[in-house]
């Protein structure tokens, strides 16, 4: 178990940190957490990108488990959560004992800002709004041989297609693909 001079600037920390888990050692740091190495095994994956069967080669990781302590400073305003204390992270070398460090620097707790609504927009001016108007309606020729009065609407019903002639006040003869009002309505 290596020991660390209370005090220590935050580079030697690191380092003593770094120098015990790469010999196998885990080491505490009172009142902050302890960072220790886990195995993973060998194991059957897959390759994100391709999908195909791949075999995992065994490693070593880097955790820390925050002090109780700690975790009581840092939500002292009683939002702690409920879930783990545990974080893991990146690869490197080795296993486990553990070394304690005596406190070094108590780090700056920022309060989070609580999250706020979204902010909605202003509702729409109502001369932006256009007023909803009846369907226009056009004259097609019925099936028997009679001219019907349709809406815009109700023009797919009555097999109204792109190439069928319609027939308005406003448009004269057309056909119905060709009037700008009705596309998207007529196929």
């Amino acid at each position: 178990m290596a020991s660390v001079a209370q005090n220590l600037p935050f580079r030697e920390v690191i380092s003593s940190v770094i120098s015990s888990l790469g010999t196998g050692e885990s080491i505490k740091i009172e009142g902050f957490g302890t960072f220790s190495l886990i195995e993973k095994p060998e194991r059957e994956g897959r390759n994100p990108k391709t999908g195909e069967l791949t075999i995992y080669k065994p490693t070593r990781r880097p955790k820390i488990t925050f002090d109780k302590k700690f975790l009581e400073r840092v939500y002292s305003s009683g939002t702690a959560p409920e879930t783990s204390t545990e974080t893991t992270s990146a690869t490197a070398p080795v296993a486990s004992p553990a070394t304690t460090l005596a406190p070094a620097v108590t780090p700056a707790v920022t309060p989070v800002a609580a999250p706020t609504a979204p902010v909605l927009p202003p509702p729409i001016p109502a001369e932006l709004l256009t007023p909803s108007q009846p369907p226009m309606l056009w004259q097609i020729k019925a099936p028997d041989n009679s001219f019907v009065e349709v809406p815009s609407n109700e023009l797919p019903n009555w097999g109204v297609g792109a190439n069928t002639p319609i027939y308005s006040a406003a448009t004269g003869w057309k056909l119905a693909g060709q009037v700008p009002e009705l596309v998207g309505i007529v196929k």
